[in-house]
Order: C-alpha cells, then sequence, then structure tokens
C-alpha cells in the first residue's frame, strides 16, 4: 500500500516537472545543440518519388534552411523533430491538407490543457533512440536468424535438460553440450541483434506514449489521435510483445541483473525475445509506420502551434494559377530586427541591381524562403501573401570545389545548365541567381548572363542579382527592372534596404568615398572616369 502511494506521488512530481518544463518553453525559440546527422535520417529513409517534390539539398543550403529549421523547432520529441525537417523539405500539393495542418495548429494553441496533455507522453520520446526508430520501418529491416526455430528449440531444450538433472543425473552431460551450444550462437550473434536494441527500446517508447495520447480527450476529433484510437488494441499487444526485449535490466538490482545476464547468455533469452519482436514488426509494419507519422507529425502541428503564438506578424498564403507572387510586408524570419517589402505584383522575371549590403540577396532569399514555407507548412512572414506553387531552385553560394578540380566560374556554369534543363520542363520554377557569372570578364559576362537568363525566363520566374546595370538595356524588354540603394543624408551614409522598382544607373560609391576622406585626387579622378564611361555607354 505505502509502495503504491509513493509511486503515485513519484508520478505526479515527474508529471509537473514535465508542465514546467513544456510551459516555461512555450512560444520561445529553443536554443539547443542540434545533430541535424539523426534529425535528417527519417527524411533521408524515405524513398523520394520525384525531384520536384522536394527541396534539393543545394536549396536548402542556400536559404539557410538548417537555421530556419531551428528556429521553428519547439518539438518536444525526436521523432517531432524528423517529421518538421522532412515537412519542410516537401512541396505539398494539396492545399486542403496544408489548411487541415494549420487548422489543427491553431486548435492546439488555443487549448492549453489539452495540447500540454500530449506534450507530457511526447517528452518521453526526447533521446537517441528514438531517432532510429525510422531505420526499422522504412529502412532496413533488422531480418531473422536464417535457422530461428532452431534458436527456439535450443532455448526451450536448455530449460528442459537443467529440470531433467534432478531426476537423473545422465542429463547434466546433454545440458552442458546444449549450454556451450548456445553460448557460441549468443557470441555469433550478439552483435548483429543488440545494434537494434536502442531504436526497438525506443519503439517500445513510442507505443506507450501513443497509448497515452490516444486517451487524451478534444473538443473536436483530431485525425493523428483518432488513428492512434483506432489502432488501441494493436497498441496494447504491442506493448506487451515488446516488454522483455527492452526492460532496464540495471533497475532490477545487482541479482536480477546477474541472472537475466546468465539467461540470456546459455538459454538465448534475448536472442529469442528478438525473434519474437521481429516477427511481431514483420506482421503489422504498416500499421506501426502509421503511428510513427501520427506522432511526428501532431508534435511538429505543436510545434508550429508555438511559433504562431510568438509570431502575430505571419500570414497563410494564397496559391494563384497566374504564375505570378505577390506580397505586402515581406520579412525574413531569420532577422532580429527585419525591413519589411511589398511588391503588388511580379508578374515577369525581375533583375535586381544594388550595392553590397544594400539588400538584393537577403530580399532574394526571403522571397524563397516564403514561397517554400507556403507550400510546407502553410504560413508566410508577411501582412499577405500570393504566389504560384513554384517549385524554388538556386544558385546562391557559389565555391570552388578543389576536390573535383573545378573552379567557382565553372561550378555556377553547372548549375545553371541545370537550370536550362529544368526550365525545358512542365513544371513551374521559381529560379534565384546571386551575381551571375560573377567569376568572368565583363565582356562574356554580361554577353553569357543575358543570353542564359532569357532562356530561362522562356517558361520559369527569375530572381536575379548583379552588380551589372549593363543588363538593365540587355534585359529591358523580357525583365523588370528593380533596384536597391544606398542613401546619403548630412554626409552619412547608409542603407534603407527597401527595394524601388525601375532601373538605376547611379550610385553613392564615390561619395562615400569622400565621406570617408579619401584624398581629393583619387575621388575627382573616379567622377572624371565615371563621367566618360557614362557616355561611352550611353547610359540615360
Amino acid at each position: 500500500m505505502l509502495k503504491n502511494l509513493f509511486k503515485v506521488i513519484g508520478t505526479y512530481f515527474i508529471r509537473e516537472k514535465k508542465i514546467n518544463i513544456i510551459r516555461n518553453r512555450w512560444a520561445k525559440s529553443i536554443k539547443k545543440h542540434r545533430n541535424f546527422d539523426l534529425i535528417s535520417i527519417y527524411h533521408n529513409d524515405i524513398k523520394k518519388k520525384s525531384e520536384t517534390e522536394y527541396i534539393n539539398g543545394r536549396t536548402w543550403t542556400d536559404l539557410n534552411f538548417d537555421s530556419i529549421f531551428s528556429l521553428l523547432d519547439r518539438t518536444s520529441s525526436s521523432i517531432g523533430q524528423q517529421f518538421l525537417y522532412h515537412l519542410l523539405h516537401k512541396y505539398e500539393k494539396d492545399e486542403n491538407v496544408l489548411k487541415k495542418r494549420i487548422s489543427v495548429a491553431k486548435y492546439l494553441n488555443a487549448n492549453t490543457k489539452t495540447r500540454e496533455e500530449l506534450q507530457v507522453p511526447l517528452l518521453n520520446l526526447n533521446n537517441i533512440g528514438s531517432y532510429f526508430i525510422s531505420n526499422i520501418l522504412l529502412g532496413i529491416f533488422p531480418s531473422r536468424p536464417k535457422y530461428y526455430w532452431g534458436i527456439y528449440l535450443l532455448s526451450f531444450l536448455s530449460f528442459f535438460s537443467l529440470i531433467l538433472i534432478p531426476i537423473n543425473s545422465f542429463f547434466f552431460f546433454p545440458f552442458i553440450a546444449v549450454i556451450l551450444t548456445n553460448f557460441i550462437i549468443n557470441r555469433i550473434y550478439t552483435d548483429k541483434i543488440y545494434e537494434y536494441f536502442l531504436a526497438l527500446s525506443s519503439l517500445n517508447r513510442l507505443i506507450f506514449a501513443s497509448i497515452k495520447i490516444a486517451k487524451v480527450k478534444t473538443n473536436e476529433p483530431i485525425e493523428q489521435i483518432e488513428l492512434l484510437k483506432k489502432h488501441s488494441s494493436l497498441l496494447t499487444k504491442l506493448r506487451r510483445k515488446l516488454g522483455y526485449l527492452v526492460i532496464d535490466k540495471s533497475s532490477l538490482g545487482e541479482l536480477g541483473e546477474a541472472i537475466i545476464g546468465y539467461l540470456n547468455l546459455f538459454m538465448l533469452m534475448d536472442l529469442v525475445a528478438y525473434i519474437r519482436t521481429i516477427v511481431a514488426l514483420e506482421k503489422y509494419l504498416f500499421e506501426i509506420e502509421k503511428i510513427f507519422v501520427s506522432i511526428g507529425e501532431l508534435d511538429t502541428l505543436i510545434s508550429l502551434a508555438s511559433y504562431i503564438e510568438e509570431n502575430p506578424n505571419i500570414c497563410s498564403p494564397t496559391f494563384n494559377n497566374s504564375a505570378n507572387i505577390s506580397f505586402g510586408d515581406i520579412y525574413h524570419p531569420l532577422l532580429s530586427e527585419p525591413i519589411t517589402n511589398t511588391l503588388n505584383s511580379l508578374e515577369k522575371s525581375a533583375l535586381i541591381t544594388g550595392s553590397n549590403m544594400a539588400g538584393k540577396t537577403t530580399f532574394i532569399k526571403t522571397v524563397g524562403v516564403n514561397v517554400i514555407l507556403a507550400q510546407t507548412i502553410y504560413l508566410c512572414h508577411a501582412k499577405h501573401f500570393s504566389s504560384f506553387p513554384f517549385v524554388v531552385k538556386s544558385s546562391i553560394k557559389r565555391e570552388d570545389n578543389l576536390r573535383d578540380s573545378k573552379s567557382y566560374f565553372f561550378v555556377e556554369v553547372e548549375q545553371l545548365q541545370e537550370f536550362m534543363k529544368l526550365s525545358e520542363k512542365s513544371e513551374k520554377y521559381l529560379f534565384l541567381i546571386d551575381e551571375i557569372f560573377r567569376g568572368t570578364n565583363t565582356i562574356e559576362r554580361l554577353a553569357s548572363s543575358s543570353a542564359v537568363l532569357d532562356y530561362l525566363n522562356n517558361k520559369s520566374l527569375v530572381l536575379v542579382t548583379t552588380h551589372d546595370i549593363e543588363l538593365q538595356n540587355l534585359l529591358g524588354d523580357s525583365f523588370e527592372m528593380y533596384h536597391f540603394n544606398e542613401q546619403v543624408e548630412n554626409n552619412k551614409y547608409f542603407f534603407d534596404y527597401k527595394i524601388k522598382r525601375d532601373s538605376c544607373f547611379h550610385g553613392n560609391a564615390i561619395k562615400l568615398l569622400e565621406i570617408k576622406k579619401y584624398p581629393n585626387a583619387v575621388t575627382e579622378k573616379a567622377k572624371e572616369t565615371a563621367k566618360i564611361l557614362m557616355l561611352q555607354s550611353n547610359y540615360k
């Protein structure tokens, strides 16, 4: 009686501690180390149907999506982390699915008690082993030993011959022969089966958490919870099947641990339990995978609910069929004090000029990020946002590939060649290109850039930044012109980070040299040279 009382009190305090953790984390960015090798396991295990279904690695890196993931990640479980990572990679073409997800996230945001009841069992899945569950469900499924029936037989014989020894001492010799055989078998299979024990133990945690979540009552049906309720009897059965295999043997005390150790070593208890578990998993693999996805998706939606609560200046997008983009007060989620921009309608590809640090690259990243977030989590960082569901491809961070002896310029040539091949397909693309062909001489850069951009513009939308103001004349008929520029007021130099429509053929670079008190001989010569070059180029 007293023991049960202590157990109830202990359970209460553990629960209260978890509730405090949940409340302290709510509507906040969680700063912690994230192991992306582990987080990406589930996404990497999924079989990809087509390249246009997912954001590719280069675009993910160019647009700093590891950092965006970290900002959005308020999940309670390792499984939730993995599912959020996968969700941010996957273009969802069915808007109804997106609307349903965000509706559940908003419901969980508004119903604190229900959300916390769900988060408590999810916290039990915040462990390393849970990252490897998908390896069992989607990767290489653990196999049974070829002659597994023989292992059952040897395990039985070890018990049977031990019982018969008191009846007839003759059975001592068969007993020794059997346990020696079992010892050898155990040594052979130990490494093969124990690599799965961590994941199987965490799978047991998943089943236990699913049983608890299935009991949570909601005011309106939530698809993920309803699925768990539907599989309640299966969850209970699997919980029993995995019981011995995942028992924490260290909690049994020294004597209990020693007994279990001998039973396993000479009577193959772990191996028998492993085989029984694999048989059960093989039979219900499809159902377990659905349970895994439901838990991951539920945790992800709670994470999005936390993000919505923290960020009132976000919106749900609308999708159009006109292959254009429009937005009001758009901003980049990673900027702590962002400057917003508005474009009523971007119907044509855009050439964006301006000096370094004026905001060109950040702007095309901002558009690309929000086009992707619109199609993955149905949230945009803007007052309003409308877009065609483009597949986004980028060429922003380009480096020399020393391993393959490829220069910076050659790497870019290959990337843009890939873009041209993609533009010939039926899918609509949004190409983001930063400082096109900046690794070659001016004449060939202008000639190549204008030809490539014209080609890409035929079927796709292109946002390209450049310092080459000459491209404005070369592409004036097919591209819309935008620019960012620095401001000089009262001998102070600053950026307003606001995009302006139309071409721009002037700058404040020489003025900045004057402000920084460069020698007059330098600034005056620079002014004269600039006038000559402007006249030669027939700038208006």
